[in-house]
C-alpha cells in the first residue's frame, strides 16, 4: 500500500509494537532494558512481525492484503478499512511482545 495509507499503517505498527514492548518491560522487570530501549525493541518487533503474518492464511486480509471485494474497492480509492487498522495494530502489538520476550530470553541467558 503506497502513499499515505502505507505510512499510516507503518506508524500504527511501530506505535503498537512500542506499547507492547513497554508493557511487557513493565510487567516483567527481569526482561526490561529500560523504557527507551523497551520501546525501540517493541517498535521494531511491531514492524518485523507484519511480514511473516501476511503469509498466514486468513490473517493477511487484516493487515493489508486484500481478499474480499469490499476491501479491494475501498483500497482502490485509497481508503483504509477498520479491519485493516485493527489488524495492523494487533499484529504490531504482538510483534512488540514477541521481540521483547526474545530479547529478554537472550538477556537472561547471557546473564547466567
Amino acid at each position: 500500500m503506497p502513499g499515505v495509507a502505507g505510512s499510516i499503517l507503518v506508524i500504527i505498527e511501530f506505535l503498537c509494537g512500542t506499547a507492547g514492548g513497554l508493557a511487557l518491560g513493565r510487567w516483567v522487570p527481569g526482561y526490561s532494558f529500560g523504557k527507551v530501549v523497551d520501546g525501540l525493541i517493541g517498535g521494531i518487533g511491531g514492524l518485523l512481525l507484519v511480514w511473516p503474518a501476511s503469509g498466514i492464511p486468513g490473517v493477511g486480509r487484516f493487515i493489508g492484503h486484500v481478499e474480499n471485494a469490499a476491501d479491494a474497492a475501498l483500497q482502490g480509492v485509497g481508503g483504509l478499512t477498520p479491519a485493516i487498522l485493527i489488524g495492523t495494530g494487533v499484529t504490531g502489538l504482538l510483534g512488540g511482545l514477541v521481540l521483547i520476550v526474545l530479547a529478554g530470553f537472550v538477556k537472561e541467558i547471557v546473564r547466567v
